[in-house]
């Protein structure tokens, strides 16, 4: 079969769809190559699950049918991302004995404690494996190690995040793009994959957290030792700052989005005026709003956002002083003058995210839009770790069949594991 020369990745979310197409293979100065970027609004998702199987269905194939006629090319396969509240986070620990005479751990050795702690992570028999994270491992006494092959000892033990989630919430998603005639090549985690492609190995050292502020939910990942500390979903979004500007401004849902996308500001430095009139569709006149009013009825969700955040960078990250600060994506990320106030709550160094054009070429113009980060960097993720997919789903199967990975497929989730780890 022929080798496609493109690859298509799919950043499904709540308020629109987000589709990237990168050429299939780097450049001869190992740049990514995006083709085309499109975007549309998604119908039949809320809060990261499939509501509506023929809206969903649609969309996808609208979308895939406008990136068809920009690159002149039939798409048939798509990588795709996922995020949001129907995502699990299991932490997990695994045990083996070496029992051989000269003690030396072997590759075969580390996949079989990987194996051990999935078997052992609670509630994992509904759920779909999306990602599989060795966080450290222990070595007889020896504790922190990241990467134990050729060192000796007895007994070998490893700390694994997991990321899964439900099984029928994965097959709903696949269904979607299988109606749309299209096969889903691997389902990532968004935020991870982002997160891995993005950060440069001293700031996943140093410490650095990626918040990805979307429509009903912001989810965190954070790195630190070049190892993932741990990542979560905070039940709000942009959209509940829309709700709170609609009830606040006693006008439409439509109206207050308008004013949110256009007219909010943080920045104390935006010169703006203290009024701002827009018409209403809704009455047919023409209604006035103090951008003072707009501005207190929106900041305390966004710092309550960050609140949350903090709690939670706080829990995982005890000892961490994130020094490389917190980088912000996501739709909510374009909203004026959101970095002063994440910074006023976290009391972090906060940025936003801009492709390095050293790793990255685009074909297409691209204006920093920081809500389709995820789409791009899931593209060049891709085709960074290529072993990697479908290694999720092999995972799952070898959990649920409760047997030792096979040499062919130790190869493979070795390849997967490397790919995360900083040995990589």
């Amino acid at each position: 079969m022929a080798v496609e020369p493109y690859l298509v990745a799919i950043d499904l979310g709540s308020s629109s769809i987000k589709l990237a197409v990168a050429k299939n293979s780097l450049d001869s100065q190992d740049k990514v190559q995006i083709l085309a970027l499109v975007e549309r609004s998604s119908f039949g998702v809320k809060r990261g699950m499939i509501t509506n199987m023929s809206e969903a269905t649609e969309a996808i194939i609208e979308i895939v049918n406008q990136a068809e006629s920009i690159i002149g090319l039939p798409i048939r396969k798509v990588i795709v991302g996922i995020n949001g509240i129907s995502v699990n986070f299991t932490n997990s620990e695994g045990l083996i004995i070496i029992s051989r005479g000269d003690n030396e751990i072997l590759e075969s050795d580390v996949d079989r404690v990987i194996h051990d702690s999935l078997t052992k992570a609670y509630n994992l028999n509904n759920n779909e494996i999306i990602h599989t994270i060795p966080r450290s491992f222990n070595l007889d006494n020896q504790a922190g190690i990241r990467y134990p092959v050729g060192m000796m000892g007895s007994k070998l033990e490893c700390k694994t995040l997991i990321i899964s989630a439900e099984n029928s919430y994965i097959r709903n998603f696949t269904k979607i793009f299988h109606q749309a005639s299209l096969d889903v090549l691997d389902i990532k985690y968004s935020p991870l994959a982002s997160s891995e492609f993005l950060f440069t190995p001293r700031q996943k050292k140093a410490g650095t957290a990626l918040v990805d502020i979307g429509l009903t939910s912001t989810v965190y990942v954070i790195w630190e030792n070049e190892e993932i500390l741990g990542s979560g979903v905070i039940p709000i979004g942009s959209d509940h700052i829309t709700a709170d500007l609609a009830v606040g401004l006693q006008t439409s849902i439509e109206l207050a989005e308008e004013i949110k996308q256009n007219y909010l500001s943080f920045d104390e430095n935006d010169d703006i005026s203290d009024e701002i009139e827009i018409f209403n569709p809704d009455t047919q006149t023409n209604e006035t709003f103090s951008t003072s009013d707009i501005r207190d009825y929106s900041r305390p969700r966004v710092e309550e956002i960050f609140y949350f955040l903090n709690k939670e960078l706080k829990r995982v990250a005890k000892s961490s002083q994130l020094a490389g600060g917190i980088f912000l994506i996501g739709g909510g990320a374009n909203l004026k003058g959101i970095n002063e106030v994440a910074k006023e709550v976290t009391k972090l160094p906060i940025f936003k995210y801009f492709f390095d054009k050293n790793t990255i070429d685009f074909v297409p113009d691209y204006d920093n839009d920081p809500s389709f980060i995820n789409a791009i960097a899931l593209a060049a993720y891709s085709l960074y770790h290529g072993e990697e997919i479908g290694q999720g789903k092999k995972m799952t199967n070898l959990v649920h069949n409760q047997s030792q990975p096979s040499k062919k497929e130790s190869r493979g989730v070795l390849s997967f594991l490397k790919g995360l780890m900083p040995w990589s």
